[in-house]
């Protein structure tokens, strides 16, 4: 075989390699699960909604730590490491998702359709601005959903209401799907507790006389 006949094999060799990459898909390759946060419709268990004018609120951009901005699901399982799932991953910014579950689950609490939560236009005059800051969410080794939080409350007169939050919730079965629906749960007892305490405040109590 001349030189330039085994020039034009290997090149043909080469040739028919490469199209075989192209049209073979990779076997390796899996698509990944998405998801997203969720609660249920909020039910009032029999009690009528408030004849007094229901609070308005703003909830402002939801703080995350840094590895909560990735899009992939958490296990945490120690306190010195945590785990990233590569092939279970949020169908939406995490923050983004928190303040769609928790304004809309809030406003069914309060009984009210005047709110609004970033990233959409804040409406004029809400009576209360809250500010949450995400210290951790996701699974942990226990096999529970965790929410650590940190809550600021601010009302018309500039008065300030800090705390901080902790909830667990446990999985009812194995699997991601689980694990989404109890940070989800996580979520609305975070609600709750943000539902009593704008409740509480004395100057709405006041202006709602």
């Amino acid at each position: 075989m001349t030189n330039k006949n085994t020039a034009f094999f290997v090149f043909f060799l080469l040739g028919s390699l490469l199209m075989q990459s192209c049209i073979l898909p990779d076997a390796n390759h899996v698509e990944p699960d998405f998801y997203l946060l969720a609660l249920p419709d909020y039910e009032q268990n029999g009690t009528s909604r408030r004849s007094s004018p229901s609070p308005t609120f703003y909830l402002r951009e939801i703080e995350l730590p840094q590895y909560l901005n990735d899009n992939r699901l958490v296990f945490r399982p120690s306190m010195e490491s945590i785990e990233f799932r590569e092939y279970h991953r949020w169908g939406e910014p995490l923050g983004d998702g928190i303040s769609r579950v928790l304004g809309n689950n809030l406003a069914q609490r309060l009984g009210t359709l005047s709110y609004s939560v970033f990233p959409n236009r804040r409406k004029n005059g809400p009576q209360f601005e809250l500010a949450i800051s995400i210290l951790a969410f996701e699974k942990s080794s226990d096999g529970k959903a965790v929410l650590d939080a940190l809550i600021e409350i601010r009302d018309l007169s500039g008065e300030t209401f800090r705390d901080s939050f902790q909830a667990s919730s446990p999985l009812e079965e194995d699997g991601e799907s689980a694990e989404v629906r109890a940070l989800s749960n996580c979520l609305g007892k975070l609600s709750q507790k943000l539902t009593e305490l704008i409740l509480a405040n004395q100057s709405f109590k006041k202006s709602a006389e």
